[in-house]
């Protein structure tokens, strides 16, 4: 029987939560996705813990799946005015399993939506590179509301997704700041 341990992570656990990074987005950088993700350091998964809201899933101990939710007060730059998540990751060995549905169902409903009382998110996805998370997004409920072509050669999709329809405020998403400097 497995124990799943939903937790915010603390900076105890930076070196689990590169390990897990890393193996998870390496498929990403082979891609030449060139997200922080790809190249976390341990000083950038040490600051993103200290920083946002990293959460967990631990498994018996294990970190096998994490997201972290940015909260538009963190920066002076918000991506949008609604949190923004980032650092989604499962152990490759667990993939197909369910794992990471379940981390981000717990995310949006009991934290997000329950808890916070958050309209709505938003997250980045490859919209070239990868040949179906965009798509992925989609099916889950996703919409696109900003597209961006990236130097390597990726085009950069923003998404949403709506948890309370009736307090969504399509303003609030808001315009990214790489909008602002076109």
């Amino acid at each position: 029987m497995t124990n799943d341990i939903f937790r915010i992570a603390t900076k105890d656990d930076a070196p689990g939560f590169l390990e897990l990074l890393s193996t998870a987005f390496k498929p990403l950088a082979d891609m030449g996705i060139d997200w922080p993700s790809t190249r976390a350091t341990l000083e950038m998964v040490t600051e993103n813990i200290e920083k946002s809201t990293a959460v967990v899933l631990e498994r018996d101990g294990r970190l096998v799946s994490t997201i972290t939710i940015r909260f538009p007060w963190e920066s002076t730059t918000p991506v949008s005015g609604y949190p923004f998540v980032w650092w989604f990751a499962t152990a490759p060995d667990l993939s197909g399993q369910g794992v990471g549905n379940k981390l981000m169902e717990y995310v949006e409903n009991t934290l997000l939506r329950d808890t916070f009382k958050v309209p709505a998110y938003v997250l980045g996805t490859s919209g070239r590179k990868h040949p179906w998370l965009l798509d992925m997004y989609k099916r889950k409920g996703y919409k696109e509301y900003f597209t961006h072509e990236n130097d390597n050669g990726d085009l950069g999709v923003l998404m949403y997704k709506e948890l309370i329809p009736e307090r969504f405020d399509k303003e609030v998403l808001g315009k990214p700041p790489m909008a602002k400097k076109a």
